[in-house]
């Protein structure tokens, strides 16, 4: 019988070569990335045309967000926008937050603070827009890459943040 020997694809070494990289010394060129995942330059640029395609697939592959309208309430919602925050590489937040992701992410701390002007929670002093930003800016790449290389673990993170969001959003 003969043996089947199952290999990682190329895009698959790419990837997990290009994260390997931004954990060692976060910086990403193209040619780093080829060293490490052991293929030429061209084949990077065959399935990546460019450092910020790259990029963007390395941040596609972060856990999904949770359905944040399926929680039982506006502060169940908090808690899941910030959990997976907590559940992002580090070593990717050390990189600038695509756009696509920055308006995702954006859209649901909207969401989330609908939630709490809905569930009339939010603190009286707060627009949406206003609360809305707050929680930008709570849940960005920045604060999380700040904390973690303070040495805070996801869990650390997860509750400071999330008990500093919800006292900020509510009356």
């Amino acid at each position: 019988m003969a043996e089947v020997i199952y290999t990682m694809s190329s895009k698959s070494r790419i990837l997990n070569a290009a994260l390997a990289c931004l954990r060692e010394n976060s910086a990403l060129t193209m040619a780093q990335v080829a060293e490490k995942a052991g293929l030429s330059r061209q084949a990077i640029y065959l399935h990546f045309p460019s450092r910020n395609v790259l990029l963007a697939a390395l941040h596609s592959r972060q856990p999904d967000m949770p359905d944040l309208d399926a929680a039982p309430s506006a502060r169940a919602a908090l808690g899941l926008l910030i959990a997976a925050q907590a559940h992002a590489d580090p070593a990717l937040a050390a990189l600038d937050e695509p756009e696509d992701a920055g308006r995702t992410r954006l859209a649901r701390c909207r969401q989330v603070a609908a939630r709490f002007q809905a569930e009339s929670a939010l603190a009286p002093q707060l627009t949406l827009d206003a609360a809305t930003d707050l929680l930008w800016s709570l849940t960005g790449p920045a604060l999380w890459r700040a904390l973690t290389a303070r040495g805070w673990s996801a869990e650390r993170y997860r509750g400071h943040v999330a008990f500093l969001a919800g006292r900020a959003l509510t009356a």
